[in-house]
């Protein structure tokens, strides 16, 4: 099964632990793209993917898996997550069943 995986600093990543999500250092970001078998999505913050290399932005926005969601500081804010992930996915992975 696919994981869900948060990078970042631990202001933006501690209410992803909370809830049982693994949180990484932004650094570690490259190297979990690589890791496709086990990583699904990825949630970055739209500050840290402004300081990426053209390269990297370019390989994250073609990337098929891991998916990564960017987050800005509204959809932190105001509780955006769902759709941001629905944008991203087209589907809605939080949906009841």
């Amino acid at each position: 099964m696919n994981k869900i995986v948060v990078v970042g600093d631990e202001s933006f990543t501690l209410g992803f632990e909370l809830v049982g999500v693994e949180a990484y250092p932004f650094d570690k970001l490259e190297s979990l793209m690589g890791n496709s078998e086990e990583i699904g999505i990825i949630i970055i913050k739209q500050e840290d993917y402004e300081l990426l290399s053209v390269k990297l932005k370019n390989k994250i926005d073609t990337l098929i898996k891991p998916i990564v969601v960017i987050l800005s500081e509204d959809d932190i804010k105001g509780g955006h997550l769902r759709d941001a992930i629905i944008k991203a996915l087209g589907v809605d992975l939080l949906k009841d069943k």
